[in-house]
């Protein structure tokens, strides 16, 4: 009970003096730090920080972490400055940059950054480099290990090393390491100031940690975190299922979508003869194979401060052309979904110089806008979700220091990584073996990738064609890259997407394990000129949220039903732009923040409720009465919302868990498959993607074969029976009940988190994340950053993140964007080309860099 309402005290104390700009206001600001002190201290007493005397020290602990909270028009002596740089930061907590050159450009964004987010910025780069443990504990030994087995550090170093050799003939190596020395300069200052003047963050002391200097590895470890939402286990569960189920996982896990119709890069048609027939033959599964599958399924341990990839991620992007709006110029919108974190996961910025002028979000320890906008462009990204997530995993003979490969044995390559021995064969490390059967991964995480470089381009970008160009070097992570200028709009999804080949014909399936030993291999990669993508087309809008890009009859093998989101939300977006032939920001503010149609449900429910018509179940009849004048919005105040969220759900467990324990899939692999539907929404399971896919396609056609042999009428009284008991167990349940946002502190303190907050939404609506309580199960990610951006005008756009500029609890810019965030709000994205054009009115503070 104490916890519940520290938090609540934490929710409402950082937002109240934000917007206040009278001569009081630096006044108002030192109270909000008072109570940010106070607060801190009251944790520490109820147990959840220690130690106490090193916090209350006068000299360097938190209360002198608070006098430097307070600290307006500054002036900072940076020895690595060339030229004098001036820092404003606007009311909403943003900081914009004006410098002379880049150089001092990014040296100034890594001071700043390291200003507000030092702490995030070396918790970050020790997860990315397998060296958690060293913050943490030994307790996080199991995860340095995983992440040091796959690769990931090996990665960040040798991707440095190879941009550094090259820097001197290649101009995108060169920008790297320009920006990448002058940032790692600046963070290095920033540390150095906070020693001398005792103001580190409290986290730190808390820890006995002292923070290490930063390096341009540091950064590119940041850059293998972000890769991993292309790093997923798919593949190795379709085997486990394949070993169980036979050729009847093609019908649990089909190829193409059976209700998918919209696909943002063409290729409509009749599946690809060669791609199918590809798709459907599968490498034998046999008890040893499936055996070391299942082992590494069960030590699979990604990155725990992860909020790159949130569990079934499902973003939400789409760009519309000038003649569908009210200005004749293109509107892009952007929401990644991300797990949340107090602090978030981005920060904004306006980074200004000669070369220069972009507003956006970077990430804690990367100096590069990752979406945003400049003069001339706007961008965002969503994920793929393609071709088993870049993940793919090889059955090959390894015996005595030797791996077997085209008829030969070649010596395994040993490398040390964190002090752990990790073995690679010629396709990548080893995970697991038994005897002679080696299980390994090929993940193109691992490939050379320099995004960092990538996004300095487009950062810069003019036009469509240099952000094309940009893009032709990035490899990894699998992502679709909206586009709009003054008169384009585009959509692209470039990555090094695997062609596979046999020796034998016809390759195996790359959705499963494949045969290690030489007769299936990466042949190369799709060109450029084929991956997805597509340039103004007659639509007049493009939509790429998760779905499947190209369709059937696209000629290259990029993945199962398994991979993809399942398009329900896409299909809303895409059928709103259909139906509003002009649109402005406010209407496209309104659908990506404010619309709760759950798409799927206004696609299945009139199926339901003529099914169901008959029925003279009280329970039944009560649900019916409610549905019947249902709009299909998942509102927090719904009761219909509730009662349709939870006969989805139960229907899912009455159609597919019963067919898991028929088969035998369950219990024996309880700890993979414990499954619901939307996406994993009830608490503790997870979700497959292909099964919600499946699940819609059996309520349109009525047949539920061959998952269940009872009529979708008997499958569907009892789920809405099910439901019904299940909620009437509640004095209230309104779906608010069930359904909201919780935005916990990066280590994990409830008492430095906040919410859960309800709001309205689903897993299908484009306020989406999987979830539905009650109060066991809110979603701690969603969209986490919604942007809108008017080519009319940049300065015109908006946008916001749950979370603050600050990672200190006692800032009033901790978390004070997440009340703007919850009720679907937005702010205006300042975008000022020069200081002295900055109006005062705009101004929180000044900061002189010199």
């Amino acid at each position: 009970m104490a916890q519940s309402s520290a938090r609540h005290v934490v929710h409402l104390f950082r937002p109240q003096i934000f917007y206040l700009k009278s001569k009081n206001s630096v006044v108002l600001r030192i109270a909000g730090v008072v109570t940010g002190v106070t607060l801190v201290i009251v944790l520490i007493l109820v147990g959840e920080l220690t130690p106490l005397l090193v916090i209350l020290n006068p000299q360097n602990g938190v209360e002198r972490n608070a006098q430097n909270l307070v600290i307006s028009n500054q002036s900072y002596s940076l020895p690595g400055l060339l030229h004098k740089v001036t820092v404003i930061q606007d009311v909403n907590g943003v900081y914009h940059i004006y410098a002379s050159d880049d150089h001092d450009l990014f040296l100034a964004l890594g001071f700043i950054q390291a200003k507000n987010r030092l702490f995030q910025m070396e918790l970050f780069a020790l997860t990315g480099l397998g060296n958690l443990s060293q913050m943490l504990g030994s307790s996080y030994n199991g995860y340095d290990k995983f992440w040091s087995m796959v690769g990931a550090p090996l990665t960040a170093h040798t991707d440095w090393q190879r941009v550094l050799a090259n820097a001197t003939k290649n101009p995108l190596d060169n920008l790297t390491v320009v920006a990448l020395e002058a940032y790692s300069q600046g963070v290095n200052d920033y540390i150095a100031y906070a020693k001398r003047q005792h103001v580190l963050p409290f986290e730190f002391k808390l820890l006995g940690f002292k923070p290490f200097n930063w390096t341009p590895v540091d950064s590119f470890a940041i850059q293998e975190l972000e890769t991993t939402l292309e790093f997923g286990d798919d593949a190795l569960k379709f085997a486990l299922l394949y070993h169980v189920l036979g050729n009847e996982t093609y019908a649990l896990i089909p190829t193409f979508s059976p209700i998918q119709s919209y696909y943002y890069a063409g290729f409509q048609g009749a599946p690809n003869a060669y791609v199918l027939r590809m798709s459907e033959h599968t490498y034998p599964v046999n008890s040893t194979l499936a055996s070391l599958a299942h082992q590494v399924l069960k030590e699979w341990d990604p990155p725990p401060f992860l909020p790159f990839a949130y569990p079934d991620t499902h973003s939400n992007e789409w760009v519309v052309s000038g003649n569908r709006t009210n200005t004749g110029k293109p509107i892009l919108v952007g929401g990644p979904v991300l797990s949340f974190s107090l602090p978030a996961i981005w920060f904004q910025v306006q980074l200004v110089d000669p070369n220069y002028d972009v507003y956006g979000v970077v990430l804690p320890g990367a100096p590069v806008v990752v979406i945003g906008f400049n003069r001339y462009i706007s961008w965002t990204l969503t994920d793929t979700q393609a071709i088993s997530s870049g993940t793919f995993f090889w059955d090959q003979a390894v015996k005595d220091g030797k791996y077997y490969w085209n008829g030969s044995w070649q010596p395994v390559t040993l490398h040390v990584i964190n002090g752990f021995k990790v073995n690679w064969t010629n396709l990548g490390p080893i995970l697991a073996q038994n005897g002679t059967n080696a299980l390994v991964m090929s993940w193109m995480g691992n490939l050379y990738s320099n995004d960092i470089g990538c996004l300095l381009e487009i950062m810069k970008a003019h036009n469509w064609e240099e952000f094309r160009s940009a893009l032709r070097a990035w490899f990894a992570p699998f992502q679709n890259f909206a586009f709009a200028d003054n008169s384009t709009i585009a959509d692209i999804s470039p990555a090094f997407y695997p062609i596979f080949n046999s020796t034998s014909g016809l390759p195996y399936n790359p959705g499963s394990i494949m045969p290690g030993d030489g007769q299936e291999y990466i042949s190369g990669k799709i060109p450029f000129d084929m991956v997805p993508q597509v340039v103004n087309p007659k639509a007049g809008f493009i939509v790429s949220s998760n779905q499947r890009q190209v369709g059937p009859a696209y000629p290259f093998w990029f993945g199962n039903t398994m991979t993809f989101s399942p398009g329900f939300r896409a299909m809303l977006e895409v059928n709103y732009l259909e139906t509003h032939p002009l649109v402005n920001v406010y209407d496209m503010m309104t659908l990506q923040s404010k619309n709760y149609t759950d798409y799927e449900a206004a696609l299945t429910l009139p199926y339901i409720l003529k099914d169901l018509s008959n029925s003279s179940d009280p329970l039944v009849l009560q649900a019916l009465k409610q549905l019947r004048g249902w709009n299909y919005e998942m509102y927090a105040n719904s009761t219909a919302a509730s009662i349709w969220f939870f006969t989805y759900m139960y229907l899912f467990n009455e159609t597919f868990i019963t067919f898991f324990y028929k088969t035998g899939i369950l219990p024996t692999y309880i700890d993979v498959f414990n499954v619901s539907g939307m996406g994993g929404s009830f608490p503790k399971t997870s979700g497959l993607s292909s099964l919600d896919v499946d699940l819609a396609h059996i309520i349109i056609t009525g047949d539920a074969k061959p998952f269940s042999n009872l009529s979708l009428s008997t499958l569907l009284s009892r789920a809405v029976t099910e439901a019904m008991v299940h909620l009437k167990s509640y004095p209230n349940f309104t779906w608010g009940h069930f359904y909201g946002f919780y935005f916990p502190s990066i280590l994990g303190v409830s008492s430095l988190s906040v919410g859960p907050l309800s709001r309205g939404g689903d897993y299908n609506t484009p306020n989406d994340a999987s979830g539905g309580g009650p109060q066991s199960n809110w979603p701690a990610g969603g969209q986490s950053w919604v942007m809108v951006v008017s080519m009319e005008n940049v300065s015109n756009s908006y946008g916001v993140y749950p979370g603050g500029q600050s990672e200190n609890p006692a800032s009033n810019l901790y978390s004070n964007y997440v009340s703007i965030w919850i009720s679907g709000n937005y702010l205006p994205l300042y975008f000022i080309p020069s200081a002295n054009q900055f109006p005062s009115s705009l101004i929180m503070d000044t900061i002189e860099l010199w």
